[in-house]
């Protein structure tokens, strides 16, 4: 069933509705959108809480894809935010379970997939630190740096310079909370 043309209609222009409009959409307006009349959304979802957990399983399979482009990456700078870029639908709908992360579903995928894309980078961040920062430092300080930015990200003016703009100036203004040793200012990337 899961192969299913609606089903694949539904889900993508969910996925889009919740990456915009978070968790309260409509289901009569998504009827409207996809074209698709809402009796063949009972055939696919028993409600709206499972299309949600649906739509957290796709957003798992953009995850995965991400993180296996983000092993290939060899320069955080500004290979990351190429990536992410590519990936803006997925990092807007990332941006939505911050937003809603008082709902612990939410949260919980959210923090999930940030800890292990921090596994993945952690070689690629160590020499942004200075010297010798533990992993623990550096775990702290990207929790600190995603939340920031994924609250900041501005849809509106997104490109590959915007995101590399907004983490350095996060970085800027919160590196030294978590090592001594950091440089004075950090400059990743000029175009």
């Amino acid at each position: 069933m899961k192969t299913n043309g609606k089903y694949k209609k539904w889900i993508d222009a969910t996925y889009q509705e919740f990456a915009i409009n978070g968790p309260d959409f409509s289901l009569k307006a998504l009827s409207k959108k996809t074209k698709l009349p809402r009796a063949t959304f009972y055939y696919h979802f028993e409600s709206k809480d499972h299309l949600v957990e649906e739509l957290l399983k796709h957003h798992y399979q953009k995850n995965k894809a991400f993180q296996s482009e983000l092993k290939k990456i060899k320069e955080l700078i500004p290979e990351l935010y190429v990536l992410m870029h590519k990936y803006r639908d997925a990092v807007r709908f990332h941006q939505q379970l911050l937003r809603n992360s008082h709902i612990r579903e939410f949260y919980e995928v959210y923090s999930s997939y940030n800890q292990s894309s921090i596994k993945i980078m952690l070689p690629l961040i160590k020499p942004y630190f200075g010297k010798d920062p533990t992993d623990d430092e550096i775990f702290q300080f990207y929790n600190t740096l995603t939340d920031a930015w994924y609250s900041r990200l501005n849809f509106s003016v997104l490109s590959v310079e915007y995101m590399i703009n907004l983490a350095e100036e996060i970085m800027n203004k919160t590196i030294g909370l978590y090592h001594k040793n950091q440089p004075n200012s950090v400059k990743y990337f000029q175009y």
